[in-house]
């Protein structure tokens, strides 16, 4: 989201590093008169630029103080913005936030809200933090409050604004805005490597994430350590640290000896010294064999179907109709996730055509835009998940439950709270979010077993933009969940308008190959693309008739090497020198190894296998060529690229 058309004027960022210390820094308000109270002799505000008729100051009720900031619109087209510019440090995050309260804010958005943006010296826009915001008649103060990912060193300028959403007439008041640098907890997620935790004996692994870099520390200022504890909180044994990084500790906890039971894994991170402590936890299950379930995945992220290893292979729909899907069908697709919320008769018909269906709960989060009219408070989310999740999870045709598209870090005990939901309602199945946040991906790992992330570059950013997603998402999951990725099919001339719909174009045959496999080379284990119903919604210039027949070859070339990549991962994987375009992934298949490559940029590039002696390289797919040089296979990849290798021999 970007706001525009308010002609703020930017300030200098500045760069300064914080001083490394065992002592947090005070943590000032950073918003020059956040409470409205500084007007000069002219009745106008201090530092804020406020567009007439909407926005004033207002001595009706303040939160604090004698005056608020006052939003009035009876205009749904008129769109304006109250905004300040700010003094912010590059590479810091900051927490802020504002009280509203309003009365017969009407709309289809989220209501009164507060951001933070960013831009670079040109007063180009770099991005920003966009909380959701409040509507209707709330006559008491709500608090409004977000997170920034740390302002990028590009940006020159910054600045908040206090607004009402697009589209939206009605009454809001704003008071008390609040700035200040951000430092999360020492320990700030953690995840064990097995399925919902639940072990039959051996070793659990165990891996935080560390927040050592932005609090100017290093490993050795730290002690870190892991308990597990019994359902009475009694210590039953201790984790083994294996490594520690900047970013991460991972620790193992041998679970063969004990009793069957639950279990919490209690970690706790504190500075040499004092200063600073910081703990968290995650429960372990003990059990005498692991459960059997319709759907489950592994400790190596694969999907398995009644046991039997799956690759999710699907896209996006909106309503399901017979007559799509006996098309559909006829592709390599294996499944689909409607956002229409399929009744009982269209879960039969896919289970007819030997579909599966990811079923969307994606909305029942009330306040939210596409909610349910049934649920008006968040008391009525369980009864409406729990009627939802006993019609269907009993139905042959469930792949998986869609619990989040793209909602905000600060839902995110809401969100875990459905996870919680959905494990006690529906052992069988697991949960997918998909997310666009990839800087904060951490901070969701309680609200999901399966991540993805949906990387569309076309038309603004380079198409590798899937490959170091993908790599975003695996190193935010400790490589230990399952990722679906969705990558893009759809022209985005079917979302713009005017000049910036003439500039859009579909992505081809090639480039969706080469994002579809580089997702797979950075750890994806499913690919969901976006979208089956925009594929209707193309120009003249590409209709279905000739867009169907690529993306048909493509899930064509990835379901024809499935038996590939549901195999095991190489261990130890073959050694690969290549630069960092150049996604790899390695898996033991059938006595062999199978090394994927993929070229994730518009010009030509090579990757050298180092080879042991006897040791033969086919070539299994992929337009590149491959040589023998000095025990080496040396692999040529043409532009955008994939190539695999097998290894066969000694």
């Amino acid at each position: 989201m970007r706001l525009c058309g308010y002609g703020l004027v930017a300030c200098l960022l500045m760069g300064t590093p914080m001083a490394v210390g065992k002592q947090l820094p005070e943590r000032a308000n950073l918003v020059p008169n956040p409470g409205f109270e500084d007007v000069d002799a002219a009745g106008v505000l201090r530092g804020w630029k406020l567009p007439k008729p909407v926005f004033s100051v207002s001595e009706e009720a303040p939160r604090t103080g004698s005056k608020c900031l006052k939003y009035h619109n009876e205009d749904p087209a008129r769109y304006q913005l109250a905004a300040i510019p700010l003094e912010l440090k590059t590479g810091q995050r900051y927490e802020f936030s504002v009280w509203v309260k309003t009365a017969n804010l009407a709309g289809k958005d989220s209501g009164a809200t507060v951001c933070i943006e960013w831009h670079d010296a040109d007063g180009k826009y770099l991005g920003g933090s966009y909380p959701r915001g409040i509507k209707g008649t709330h006559a008491t103060w709500t608090e409004v409050k977000g997170v920034t990912v740390r302002v990028p060193d590009r940006a020159a300028g910054c600045s908040l604004t206090c607004y009402v959403r697009k589209g939206m007439t009605g009454t809001a008041w704003f008071d008390d805005v609040m700035v200040r640098e951000y430092y999360p907890p020492l320990v700030d997620a953690i995840t064990a490597d097995a399925y919902r935790g639940v072990y039959a004996g051996g070793k659990a692994g165990i891996s935080v994430g560390l927040s050592l870099d932005e609090q100017r520390l290093r490993p050795e200022d730290i002690t870190i350590s892991l308990v597990l504890q019994d359902e009475t909180g009694v210590p039953v044994a201790r984790g083994k640290l294996e490594k520690i990084k900047i970013d991460e500790a991972d620790f193992s906890v041998n679970m063969q000896p004990l009793a069957v039971g639950e279990y919490t894994a209690l970690v706790k991170a504190e500075t040499r010294g004092g200063g600073r402590s910081a703990t968290t936890e995650v429960r372990l299950h003990r059990v005498v064999s692991l459960p059997k379930r319709a759907v489950a995945i592994d400790r190596y992220g694969r999907t398995l179907v009644d046991g039997v290893p799956f690759f999710p292979l699907g896209t996006y729909w909106g309503d399901i109709k017979e007559k799509h899907l006996a098309l559909y069908a006829q592709s390599a697709f294996n499944c689909l996730m409607p956002y229409g919320r399929p009744h009982a008769d269209q879960m039969d018909l896919v289970q007819k055509y030997g579909l599966k269906v990811i079923y969307s709960l994606k909305d029942y989060y009330a306040g939210t835009k596409f909610c349910p009219h049934s649920i008006k408070t968040p008391d009525d989310e369980r009864p409406a998940i729990e009627e939802a999740v006993k019609r269907f999870r009993g139905h042959p045709a469930l792949l998986a439950w869609y619990l989040n598209d793209e909602l905000p870090p600060s839902m995110v005990d809401r969100l875990s709270r459905h996870q919680r939901w959905l494990e006690e309602l529906d052992p069988d199945h697991p949960t997918w979010v998909v997310l666009y946040q990839v800087r904060d991906l951490r901070r969701y790992l309680s609200t999901f077993d399966i991540l993805g992330t949906d990387p569309y570059p076309l038309p603004n950013h380079p198409i590798r933009r899937a490959l170091d997603w993908t790599r975003m998402t695996r190193s935010a999951v400790f490589g230990k969940r399952a990722i679906w990725q969705v990558p893009q099919i759809f022209d985005y001339a079917a979302y713009r308008k005017g000049k910036e719909r003439e500039a859009c174009r579909a992505p081809t045959l090639l480039e969706m190959r080469s994002m579809a496999w580089q997702c797979i080379a950075a750890g994806a284990n499913g690919l969901i693309f976006y979208s089956w119903f925009d594929l209707w919604r193309s120009t003249v210039h590409d209709p279905f008739e000739k867009r169907w027949p690529q993306i048909k070859a493509m899930a064509a070339e990835i379901a024809a090497h499935q038996d590939i990549l549901l195999s095991l991962p190489a261990a130890p994987a073959p050694e690969v020198s290549s630069d960092e375009s150049v996604g790899r992934r390695a898996w033991k298949y059938r006595g062999s190894t199978c090394v994927l490559l993929v070229n994730s940029g518009p010009e030509p590039r090579s990757a050298r296998i180092t080879l042991d002696d006897g040791v033969q390289a086919t070539k299994v797919f992929g337009n590149g060529s491959i040589g023998s040089k000095a025990g080496a296979c040396v692999v040529t990849l043409p532009p955008f690229e994939p190539v695999m290798v097998r290894l066969q021999g000694r």
